[in-house]
């Protein structure tokens, strides 16, 4: 199973990267470059900590922490851990050059899981969870951070769905510990009211 998920490429993935990376069109191809690169992930993530600190007040400091953990933790294994792991090529290094579109550089660091895919999708699962709204711009963005990654020449199709998965994973399983964390603070805060009412 391992090895038929770290291969270069099978066909399904070929032949998909191809209708999505043949464009090569000068628009796409500078839209993809700005949507693809980390700052515009990074400036996501600050406009919806304004506004859940808007929106909620105090209640955002569980939504932002959960944020900040979900997207850490989602970058930090699958770059450390899961990427050694599979130790897949990207398509840019596994293709002959000149056989498809390039447009921004990626690090030959491996390709499976896509980080800016789990990134962007475990940050619209947290958001969502937080604000049903922000589902209507966060998965959309997400989605189209996900298929840039392809378009620019740097990940496999099943990368990118590897990331959704992976992103989504780690969110839930980070909400959730938040939501524990704040239920036990609030509880010992309770208990330390009574304490002091008595």
């Amino acid at each position: 199973m391992t090895g038929e998920l770290t291969a270069y490429y099978g066909d399904f993935d070929l032949a998909l990267f191809r209708v999505i990376n043949s464009a090569g069109d000068p628009f796409f191809d500078g839209l993809f470059s700005v949507v693809t690169n980390r700052w515009f992930g990074l400036a996501l993530g600050l406009l919806v900590c304004a506004w859940l600190i808007y929106t909620k007040r105090w209640g955002a400091v569980r939504c932002i922490a959960a944020l900040i953990l979900a997207v850490g933790l989602s970058d930090l294994i699958g770059y450390r851990v899961l990427k050694p792991l599979f130790s897949r090529l990207r398509p840019c290094y596994a293709l002959p050059e000149g056989s498809f579109n390039w447009v921004v550089h990626a690090a030959n660091k491996g390709s499976l899981p896509s980080l800016h895919a789990a990134n962007l999708f475990a940050w619209s699962l947290v958001s969502t969870l937080a604000d049903r709204r922000l589902a209507w711009g966060g998965y959309p963005l997400a989605l189209l951070v996900a298929y840039s990654r392809v378009y620019v020449g740097v990940h496999w199709p099943t990368d990118v769905l590897a990331g959704m998965a992976w992103g989504s994973l780690v969110a839930l399983g980070c909400w959730f510990l938040t939501g524990w964390a704040e239920d036990l603070w609030l509880k010992s805060r309770r208990k330390t009211t009574e304490k002091e009412e008595n």
